[in-house]
């Protein structure tokens, strides 16, 4: 669809993100994007993480006490 068409300030909008050539929301959610596979995220067993409370609440822990050290 052709936003820019549409909503011709759509444009200028996405414009003012951007640094020399590279836009930043469309980098962020690159990296977004981009960072499961990398990081090899096993999605099957995020179900299983997610409803084990003590094993979330055991990583935010360390990871808080970490970062105030």
């Amino acid at each position: 669809m052709g936003w820019g068409y549409l909503f011709p300030g759509v444009v200028n909008f996405w414009n003012r993100f951007q640094v020399d050539t590279t836009n930043i929301p469309i980098a962020i959610g690159l990296i977004l994007m981009m960072y499961p596979p990398l990081a090899k995220v096993r999605y099957e067993e995020m179900g299983h993480v997610f409803r084990n409370y003590r094993v979330l609440a055991s990583r935010w822990s360390r990871t808080g006490s970490s970062a105030r050290s």
